[in-house]
This record gives C-alpha cells, structure tokens and sequence, in this order.
C-alpha cells in the first residue's frame, strides 16, 4: 500500500492478524504495523486511540467473524442435526483468507490468548459458546445428555488440535472424526 492509499480499521485489522499469525502477539504494534502496510502510523491513530483498542477490535471482530457468523450460516442450512453437524465442519475448518492470516491464525490467537488477559477472557466466552452450540446440535440427535456434552468436547478438541498443526487436514480429521461419532462405534464413557 501507498502513503495515498486510505486504510479502513478493517484494513488495519487484517494486518493486525496477518502480523500476529507470522509474528505472534509481540509484534502488534502500531509503527510495525504501518511499516508492513507501508503507511504513516498517523493512518493508524486516525482509526484506534492505541494498540490496546486495535487488540480489542481484532478480538471483537474474529468473535463475530469465526463464532457468530459461522453459527448463523450454519443455522441457515439444513435443518436436519447431523447434516447440520457436517456443515459446521464444512464451514469451520475452511481455509482462512490470506487476508487474515491464513491457516495460522487461529493458532496464533490461542497462543496470544495464554499471555493476554483481555485474549484469554475473549477465547474463553468464544470457547464456551462454540462449545454450547455443538452441544445443542448434539443433543438433537437421539443420545443422552452426556454423550452429546463429550462428543462436542471431542469434536472440538480435533479442531483446536488440527489448528496447531501445520499440515494437518482441518476438515478430513473432523468429518473421520464425526464420522465415527455417528457410526455408533464409539466407547461408552466412565
């Protein structure tokens, strides 16, 4: 970008997360951040009061953007549980755009989230709701109460451990993984 170019605080988002996804949590500083987007650090002061307000919109916007949206999207689909269940995983393990970062990002966040009070209130409240909603979609589908509480905890866990690892295929280890869900073949917890 051009010193003429006028960045939106969406742009500055986007760079926000890009940068956190190469350079972790440390690297989001305003100057920094200009320099990659190749803009004065006034353009990003005209959009956040300082980088504590960035780091909050950052985190407001991938709330809405990989939470709510996500849930929305999915709750306009089929009305039937499991393919509900199957179009979450179509939906949540897509490829991240570029402009956010790409597959890193959400790696990149959980990381942050260890070290930042304000990141790891947000990753909670996400993980819980995200979390609920499996469980909702879960108990739609004839099992106990239980059940439908651990395999959302399952299914979860194989995305948030997909996401740490570089090559792994996001969505084949979630579809194998629901796919045994739904086979019936599965232990009966202790």
């Amino acid at each position: 970008m051009t010193e003429k170019t006028k960045l939106t605080a969406l742009d500055w988002i986007k760079g926000g997360f890009r940068s956190l996804a190469a350079n972790g949590p440390q690297s989001l500083k305003a100057e920094a951040l200009a320099r990659t987007l190749k803009v004065s650090k006034g353009s990003f002061y005209w959009h956040f009061k300082d980088v504590a307000a960035l780091k909050k919109a950052m985190l407001d916007h991938w709330e809405q953007l990989a939470t709510q949206q996500i849930i929305a999207q999915v709750d306009a689909g089929s009305p039937a549980p499991k393919q509900r269940l199957y179009d979450l995983i179509e939906i949540a393990a897509s490829e991240v755009s570029l402009e956010y970062g790409a597959t890193g990002v959400s790696a990149a966040i959980r990381n942050w989230a260890q070290f930042d009070d304000l990141a790891g209130a947000y990753m909670s409240k996400i993980d819980q709701r995200r979390l609920e909603y499996v469980e909702q979609l879960f108990s739609q589908i004839p099992q106990t109460q239980r059940h439908a509480k651990i395999n959302s905890q399952i299914l979860y866990s194989t995305l948030i451990g997909a996401q740490q690892l570089e090559e792994a295929d996001q969505k084949a280890c979630l579809k194998h993984t629901l796919d045994i869900m739904m086979s019936g073949n599965r232990p009966t917890p202790a």
